[in-house]
């Protein structure tokens, strides 16, 4: 892990970790996120359009109030804006008032759960994950848990959920991210 930390603040390298924190926050990814500033990754770097990972997670298609608030934990701003000169909570009230102008429908269960919300697998997933467990034997057995905890959480994925935009908006107000 050590080795990591020291990566993530080298000059040479710390650009590939930002992407890595930025593209985990724009997927709502509060695991990962966490995960990525525990190594050391600036909560506060942008993206060549001066976007903060608050703003790419506000901005996505999966905002999760749990990565706002890692990020926030960990030092984020949320006073900073990006080339438009748009705030995270900017961005998160013009999405709120989107998603409330349209009839609210129950968020849509994806079609690889269960009714226990376990991973179902369609036959010609199985047979790929079976194919992978013959050629690889043993060898394939991380490989396997990691691809099927990263399956289940896009499975999981909610979809501009209003309810949790409008924690986020609460979030952000609350750290004083309005102007």
């Amino acid at each position: 892990m050590d080795d990591f930390r020291a990566m993530a603040r080298d000059p040479e390298h710390r650009r590939q970790f930002e992407k890595l924190l930025y593209l985990a926050a724009q997927r709502g990814d509060a695991d990962l996120v966490a995960e990525r500033l525990s190594w050391g990754v600036d909560p506060n770097c942008v993206s060549k359009r001066g976007r903060t990972p608050l703003i790419a997670n506000v901005r996505g298609s999966s905002p999760s109030a749990a990565t706002v608030q890692a990020l926030l934990t960990s030092g984020a701003d949320p006073s900073l804006t990006d080339e438009t000169g748009l705030t995270a909570l900017d961005y998160a009230r013009r999405k709120l008032m989107r998603l409330q102008a349209r009839p609210r429908r129950p968020p849509r269960k994806s079609p690889s759960l269960d009714e226990n919300d376990h991973l179902s697998l369609s036959p010609d997933e199985q047979a790929e994950v079976d194919e992978l467990r013959r050629e690889l034997g043993d060898d394939a057995r991380e490989f396997l848990h990691v691809w099927w905890q990263e399956r289940l959480r896009a499975a999981r994925r909610v979809f501009n959920d209003p309810e949790q935009v409008e924690k986020i908006v609460e979030i952000l107000e609350a750290a004083g991210g309005g102007r």
